[in-house]
């Protein structure tokens, strides 16, 4: 059981460091438009990838536990909801913003600062615990 736990941690610290990625990047290429809409497409499928992979790591570790439902846990499954719903929402506006011909850098940012949030309150919430 260790292993699991410690398998999902691993891909939790992995998807923020992504997520810090997709906070960082859009800034650093501002000044090239290009560049910044290829990597922010790549940015969005790394966070799918370690979204899924977090979740079912998680899942797995939660169901062969054998663990209720606990505080942390319905707090971890209310961010696997909320996370996609937000970076959905993210990707929709950006493509608004991108066909008006504006950057949209500063909105990126804070969604993926709400996004890394969300994640780290989570993470040091289930450790409390």
């Amino acid at each position: 059981m260790d292993v699991l736990i410690g398998y999902h941690r691993h891909l939790v610290e992995a998807w923020l460091v992504i997520l810090g990625l997709n906070l960082i990047l859009p800034y650093a290429l501002r000044s090239d438009p290009v560049r910044r809409v290829f990597y922010t497409r790549i940015g969005y499928f790394a966070f799918w990838a370690f979204w899924s992979m977090a979740a079912f790591s998680g899942l797995m570790v939660w169901l062969f536990a054998g663990r209720p439902m606990t505080p942390p846990v319905i707090l971890m499954l209310g961010a696997l909801a909320l996370l996609p719903i937000l970076d959905g929402y993210r990707a929709i506006r950006l493509r608004k913003l991108w066909m008006a011909g504006e950057e949209g850098i500063g909105f990126s940012m804070a969604v993926v600062a709400v996004e890394i949030a969300v994640v780290t309150l989570v993470t040091l919430f289930s450790l409390t615990r």
